[in-house]
């Protein structure tokens, strides 16, 4: 399988306008009383309640969630492979995502914000400043969302002009990097499902509450796996197989209620578990 031709390569940024803004005069006043350096303290003040930008945070949170949900790493920058399969998707709940930020940042700047900057004098008392509040229009700046997306290089296409030796050895560099990146990505996923079956098996043999999202998860992962299996490992495709044929259509309400069935949940999964930690040491 051509990793190039299917996958690529995707970066999220995320830019955000945190509230805070350095208070100089109130850092030298804090350090002058208490008899300590200049860079003893520094006062950082929120010039807007912190509460006033959690719709946002919270926003952005879920945006990066989906994002390391459904791809894998890939390089130390930030990027990570995107499968084929999983783009159309992807884009679409990126998308969606996507738009709850801004209305989350319009919310905040046509009325938190607003708020917030007519309270601010009593509020802050000594501490404020009226040129901390930028006007709405140089805030809206302040936040921003970007999805890069470009495919992933190969030692073909290297086309600096130098020496046929040298640029052979880039090329081999290229391609050793990419395998290693290849496995990587490929022992995230491992993990990223052994770590999700472990919890449910353990849940399963405690006579323990456990949430919805117990279940929940294991399907979701379940359902990408063939997506994220990006260099088709046999292996690991029988393991999905085998939780979709043993575990995937179990119901919460139902482990709750019958032993039998929690039970049976329990000792396959464990079983599957098992099996798994076999193939895991490969990646050691």
């Amino acid at each position: 399988m051509s990793i190039a031709n299917n996958t690529m390569v995707v970066n999220l940024q995320i830019s955000m306008w945190s509230g805070y803004k350095l208070d100089k005069g109130m850092s030298q006043r804090v350090t002058s009383e208490a008899n300590a350096a200049a860079d003893a303290a520094r006062v950082n003040k929120h010039i807007v309640p912190k509460e006033s930008l959690k719709e946002i945070v919270t926003a952005a949170g879920s945006l990066r969630t989906h994002f390391y949900a459904r791809t894998l790493p890939w390089g130390d920058n930030g990027d990570r492979l995107l499968p084929r399969l999983a783009y159309t998707d992807f884009v679409q709940e990126h998308g969606r995502l996507e738009q709850e930020f801004h209305n989350a940042v319009d919310n905040f700047i046509k009325e938190k914000y607003l708020a917030a900057r007519d309270q601010a004098e009593f509020r802050m008392g000594e501490m404020f400043r009226a040129e901390d509040y930028p006007e709405a229009d140089q805030l809206r700046r302040r936040f921003a969302v970007n999805l890069d997306v470009h495919g992933v290089p190969t030692g073909r296409d290297f086309r600096v002009d130098m020496d046929k030796q040298t640029t052979d050895m880039l090329r081999q560099q290229i391609e050793e990097k990419n395998a290693e990146r290849v496995g990587t990505a490929m022992r995230d996923v491992w993990e990223r499902l052994s770590t999700v079956l472990t919890h449910f098996a353990n849940k399963m043999g405690e006579d323990a509450v456990f949430r919805d999202s117990t279940v929940k998860n294991l399907e979701e992962l379940v359902e990408m796996l063939p997506a994220l299996n990006v260099t088709e490992d046999p292996e690991l495709e029988k393991i999905r197989q085998d939780i979709t044929d043993t575990l995937i259509g179990y119901k919460p309400k139902d482990l709750r209620k019958d032993t039998a069935v929690r039970q049976a949940a329990a000792k396959e999964s464990r079983r599957i578990a098992d099996q798994m930690a076999s193939f895991m040491g490969a990646f050691q």
